[in-house]
């Protein structure tokens, strides 16, 4: 295993390619695998009123464990990149955690909030809040309809649903969690159990709101070395929110890691696309002992706080 402390890992060499919310999507795209979904759904947004009433159908792609349920369940948010590629594949550094998490006994839902909207990447879109789908508006929305989504399905344990969201995912997901971001027709005891967050970008959250915090438990898991998401922001955030009062957050830096490491098999490489001032360029890739390790400490924490 690796070795771990509240902050620490070892190292790797996979790629994702997906946000820094300055992560380009002139990186070079390498696919190596494509993981599938059991099944793909729709289901309504909440975002209603941005539209003039009419909601969006959103896309999702459901990943269910074997039986009948009924199963604790996941909402899963995608990065920049959007959840599938050009061909409408589902990207293998999301459909792998529903596979691995299907396995373990959660019903996980991946939802697609581009597609459906009639974009893709949106990668190259800066500054994050020129977007046309944002992590604070468009995107929590859909969690929401994810939400309402499954806890009609028979199939799904109504009062045990978490949300992860990787990397803009993680940011969208914070946006959705915070304290006081609870829409009025969701009761508190509908809400999300517990939250994932995995390399998020944390200076749009802590720009928007410099007092956030979780309504729930938070599990955090970020490369110390990822110049993408830089960790600093997130550590510094989340000690403002501790200090404020924040549901438990659990917060793991893994050293010598960066952006996407829980990708299944990509190459570590710069992106050289996104040269600094200095010349230097950030690095993603896999890390196949931080990935390990992350996997346990994911369904650990989904195995305490959805009991």
């Amino acid at each position: 295993m690796a070795s771990v402390s509240k902050s620490k890992t070892t190292k790797s060499n996979t790629i994702a390619f997906f946000d820094r919310t300055a992560f380009a999507f002139s990186l070079l795209v390498i696919l190596v695998s494509t993981a599938s979904a059991q099944e793909k759904v729709s289901f309504a947004s909440t975002d209603g009123e941005l539209n003039g009433g009419t909601p969006t159908s959103i896309s999702g792609y459901l990943y269910r464990p074997s039986g009948p349920g009924p199963f604790a369940a996941v909402v899963s948010i995608h990065g920049c990149d959007g959840a599938t590629n050009e061909k409408g594949e589902v990207r293998p550094l999301y459909g792998t955690w529903g596979e691995i998490l299907s396995q373990k006994g959660y019903l996980l839902l991946l939802i697609d909030s581009f597609q459906p909207r009639g974009h893709g990447s949106l990668c190259a879109m800066l500054p994050v809040f020129s977007r046309p789908v944002l992590p604070n508006r468009e995107t929590p929305m859909d969690v929401y309809g994810a939400l309402n989504y499954l806890r009609s399905r028979s199939d799904v344990r109504s009062d045990s649903i978490a949300i992860l969201g990787q990397s803009y995912g993680g940011m969208a997901m914070m946006f959705t969690i915070a304290n006081g971001a609870l829409p009025k027709d969701v009761a508190p005891d509908k809400d999300f159990r517990a939250a994932i967050a995995l390399y998020p970008n944390c200076p749009p959250v802590a720009d928007k709101d410099p007092h956030w915090r979780p309504r729930q438990p938070m599990l955090l898991l970020m490369g110390e070395s990822d110049t993408a998401t830089p960790p600093g922001p997130c550590k510094d955030m989340v000690a403002r929110a501790k200090a404020e009062g924040s549901p438990p957050i659990d917060m793991y830096f893994y050293p010598d890691t960066y952006h996407a490491f829980d990708h299944p098999n990509l190459p570590m490489m710069q992106m050289i696309s996104q040269k600094r001032p200095d010349g230097s360029s950030p690095i993603a890739g896999s890390n196949p002992e931080a990935r390990a390790d992350a996997i346990n400490r994911v369904t650990q924490f989904l195995a305490s706080e959805l009991k």
